[in-house]
């Protein structure tokens, strides 16, 4: 189940001394099913193409904006709980992580005219969450990431340099030098080595990521026949990505346990190296729809959203520790270890644009003596993702995403029945989004299953309460790079990670 995330990892260059560090993974990202907005909306299971009564037409179809006969502004929170259960060589690992944010703020109003509807509205949503965990722990008898090229990283012994000049500069330039996980540096050892070789240490770690996606909306409808209408929505995104991997690997078998010798890596401990890296995102999109009251119980929707065109700057850095059964534990990020902190700790930056593919979709909605029920479907082919405009050539990129990604069509259906004596509304919703990976088994794809209910507080305000659930499975590469100790490939993964996701939104909704 790795293949997908091997391929990606090795086209990233694995991050040493380049500034590229973007990957296939950032475009599927940016291109995935957004969250959706409106309790409402959400309840059903994001079948509103065609269903779409209030501000959230701006989302889903904005010619669905001509229904609107009052002016409404809504306000709406968001909670979400992450849970993970990732399983690395055999040893299963919980992990949770929960967030709560702004989940949409809405205005919609009707503009008087002679004849036919117009309306117009403006909001700002939360439409991607990025926030989830995952963590791992188990003893890897085969390899080690201290061994690793990308790691070890060593591109000054082909400076020149006379032994003692080489090994200043390791000291102020190689995290793994610095950290004492290598072997002494002479004459006849001129190339940087490693004792990791044959593993047998205790892996373990937590991946930690933050951050989401806003999107301003400005977006209006008009009838421009009887019982058929058309809208647009322009679209500007804003977010950030904050991921952060805390690495850890210990010598739990006493591996290095060798009372002869007191200089490092010999009695090698333990060594944690952490992983940052935030992403700033911008971007903008256009979404035009049509509406079609085909009979008074009966309506249809379209809808094409142009790509999303995202400009991204990235920035990544990497630091580290280690500690040792004899002598003194070291870090990159003390000044008493290295002379130079800002070159052992770079931050490497880059920037680049990723466009997503055009999307299409399409539902319809049948409505009769307070019930409705609504589907829906969108199409992309997200083979189509494409990178550009960075310093290095992501042509490979853009060829991974041709060989490795497919056509997706996302599929929705929603119920939603209204108790007009009590002023109660009960909505249910279900969703199935396929994984764009060709390859993937169907666990791999996304289900949502929703539920919700709206309590009229009075003719003018109503309180709605939504809850999502969200489950897939997935996997994880820890690294897949060339061995210093053999020359062979190695890598770790994580075949297997199923996440939970559980979703609530409060949404408060005021007609005047």
């Amino acid at each position: 189940m790795c293949k997908r995330t091997i391929y990606i990892f090795a086209s990233i260059l694995i991050f040493t001394g380049i500034a590229r560090s973007q990957s296939l993974t950032d475009g599927i990202r940016l291109g995935s099913e957004p969250i959706g907005t409106g309790a409402r909306a959400i309840a059903m299971g994001g079948a509103a193409v065609a269903d779409a009564n209030d501000f959230s037409s701006l989302d889903w179809n904005p010619a669905a904006l001509t229904l609107v006969t009052f002016t409404e502004f809504t306000l709406s929170g968001l909670f979400k709980a992450h849970h993970s259960t990732a399983s690395y060589l055999g040893t299963s690992t919980d992990q949770s992580l929960t967030n709560f944010d702004l989940g949409s703020l809405g205005y919609i109003t009707p503009i008087e005219t002679s004849r036919g509807h117009l309306a117009f509205g403006i909001s700002y949503d939360r439409v991607r969450d990025y926030h989830s965990t995952y963590s791992f722990s188990a003893v890897n008898t085969n390899s080690s990431f201290l061994d690793t090229k990308g790691f070890v990283n060593d591109q000054g012994n082909n400076l020149g340099l006379s032994t003692q000049d080489y090994q200043n500069y390791l000291f102020d330039n190689n995290l793994a030098w610095s950290l004492f996980l290598t072997h002494d540096v002479d004459s006849a050892h001129p190339n940087l080595r490693t004792p990791f070789g044959n593993g047998g240490l205790l892996q373990s770690g937590t991946v930690t990521v933050e951050g989401g996606m806003n999107a301003f909306r400005l977006g209006g409808g008009i009838d421009i026949a009887e019982n058929f209408a058309l809208g647009a929505t322009l679209n500007f995104f804003l977010g950030n990505y904050n991921y952060r991997r805390v690495y850890n690997e210990k010598d739990v078998n006493n591996i290095f346990t060798k009372p002869q010798d007191s200089l490092p890596p010999d009695n090698f401990q333990s060594a944690q190296i952490i992983d940052t890296r935030h992403q700033s995102q911008a971007g903008f999109s256009l979404k035009l729809g049509f509406l079609a009251n085909i009979t008074e119980h009966l309506q249809f929707g379209l809808t094409v959203e142009s790509p999303e065109i995202y400009s991204i700057d990235d920035e990544f850095q990497r630091t580290g520790s280690s500690a040792f059964r004899k002598g003194p534990s070291h870090s990159s990020t003390d000044d008493l270890t290295n002379n130079n902190v800002g070159s052992l700790n770079p931050i490497l930056t880059n920037s680049y644009t990723v466009t997503t593919p055009v999307k299409l979709a399409a539902g319809l909605s049948f409505n009769l003596s307070g019930l409705t029920l609504s589907g829906a479907a969108d199409f992309s082919d997200q083979s189509q993702v494409r990178f550009s405009d960075a310093a290095a050539d992501l042509n490979d990129l853009n060829d991974a995403a041709k060989l490795n990604l497919r056509a997706v069509l996302n599929w929705k259906l929603g119920a939603e029945y209204v108790f007009k004596p009590i002023g109660l509304i009960l909505r249910g919703g279900f969703g199935m989004n396929p994984s764009p990976y060709k390859g993937d088994p169907s666990n791999y794809n996304t289900q949502n299953i929703s539920g919700g209910i709206g309590i009229l507080m009075s003719k003018s305000a109503i309180v709605e309460i939504t809850y999502l659930r969200t489950n897939f499975t997935t996997d994880h590469l820890l690294y897949n790079d060339y061995s210093v100790a053999t020359g062979n490939v190695i890598s770790a993964s994580i075949p297997t990670d199923t996440v939970v996701q559980n979703q609530f939104f409060l949404s408060f909704s005021f007609r005047f």
